[in-house]
């Protein structure tokens, strides 16, 4: 089973958990006949959310539902028993049931993201590189998370550990704290200067012809693919440029003994042009990127 696949099952593990614990009092009777029967105790919230994300997995994979929707059907039956009457007060830990839950619906747009692209590439890339490129979106993304982690520990704070669902009040501060943050990004944007014309420069290392032409190949949604034809084989390092009004997630270099996969690495502005370069592993530096417009 490859990574993402490992982890679409842990992100949908996770977000069985909350409503597991909303829906644990349906289990009571199943939870009691496993110790009478086999002397075996059980919690029912165990249960619950074994039985939760083994239907989750299901219709995801078997029936086909998008993670996103098999996410929302568990928020559905996480909330149903509060909109059903039953007081807040009167849960237990309330907020902390809803962190699992919170935390998956953080993490599926980028996992249903990651399996369109998936999809979009089919098979024709190295596997290494996805696996590597998801590596570094996720450590992007759980940085991006301490903000709101931060917040969550004030929130335990104020309920309590969440035996105090009215504490929950001042969580619209949050709000605030978004957009303090977005006008923080928006300014450390516009101080990387402002460019009229964008280049996208990729540079990689494999086995293309010695006197090769470049050729457009498939466009996907993120994507496309440069093809290099003709020329007797040779490793050499492959440098290219060319300007673009738009900036794709990766960029596939397919030639007749071999293909890879480049990510974005860094950009920068000179002399109002953008130069965004796209890599395997090392980037292109400063002194390069002239000598690829040459």
């Amino acid at each position: 089973m490859r990574r993402h696949e490992r982890f679409s099952l842990g992100v949908l593990a996770l977000a069985s958990v909350s409503p597991g614990f909303s829906q644990a009092y349906h289990f009571n009777g199943v939870s009691f006949t496993i110790a009478e029967k086999f002397g075996l105790h059980i919690p029912p919230e165990v249960i619950s959310i074994v039985i939760l994300f083994a239907f989750s997995v299901y219709i995801h994979r078997a029936k086909g539902v998008g993670l996103p929707m098999v996410v929302i059907g568990l928020a559905v039956l996480y909330v149903l028993p509060y909109l059903g009457g039953v007081p807040l007060e009167e849960v237990p830990f309330v907020t902390l049931s809803a962190i699992p839950l919170g935390v998956s619906i953080v993490l599926i747009p980028y996992v249903h993201s990651l399996h369109s692209r998936m999809k979009s590439l089919g098979l024709g890339y190295p596997q290494e590189e996805l696996e590597n490129l998801m590596e570094r979106e996720l450590k992007t993304i759980f940085l991006s998370m301490l903000p709101g982690a931060m917040l969550l520990v004030y929130l335990l704070y104020s309920t309590s550990l969440g035996r105090n669902p009215v504490g929950l009040f001042p969580t619209y501060l949050s709000v605030l704290f978004a957009l303090l943050i977005g006008v923080v990004m928006s300014t450390l944007e516009k101080k990387g200067g402002t460019a009229s014309k964008t280049v996208l420069v990729l540079r990689t290392y494999m086995t293309v012809g010695d006197s090769f032409r470049v050729k457009e190949g498939s466009i996907w949604e993120n994507g496309f693919e440069i093809i290099l034809e003709g020329g007797s084989p040779v490793k050499r390092t492959v440098l290219l440029s060319f300007p673009s009004d738009n900036v794709p997630e990766y960029v596939v270099i397919r030639s007749p003994w071999g293909s890879k996969f480049l990510t974005k690495k860094k950009e920068s502005v000179e002399n109002g042009v953008r130069y965004v370069v796209f890599s395997t592993s090392h980037a292109p530096s400063s002194q390069d990127i002239p000598s690829a417009l040459q």
